[in-house]
């Protein structure tokens, strides 16, 4: 690691569900899921779901995987680096 530690600059997303996977207003709630791979990769994902269990149902992970998730309370999400431009396109920047 080289050069001295320094101070974080977060860019701050309002993440909102894609097109036909409902609205927080139909009983959607917003969950953050980690995924922390056997070969020690992580993968992170925000996903909207009515319950936890729709989320266990839905998703797919090779054997050996860990399946850490939160449910958030707010779908605003602060990121250390720039969205991607496919993410954006599915996260809208809060005001």
């Amino acid at each position: 690691m080289s050069g001295e530690p320094g101070p974080v600059t977060f860019n701050c997303y309002q993440v909102m569900p894609g097109e036909g996977e409902g609205t927080p207003e139909e009983g959607m709630n917003t969950y953050s899921v980690v995924v922390l791979l056997p070969g020690g990769e992580v993968k992170h994902q925000i996903v909207w779901a009515g319950a936890p269990e729709d989320i266990g149902d839905a998703i797919r992970v090779p054997p050996g995987s860990r399946v850490i998730m939160t449910e958030m309370k707010s779908p605003t999400v602060w990121d250390s680096e720039a969205m991607e431009e496919e993410e954006a396109m599915e996260a809208a920047p809060a005001p």
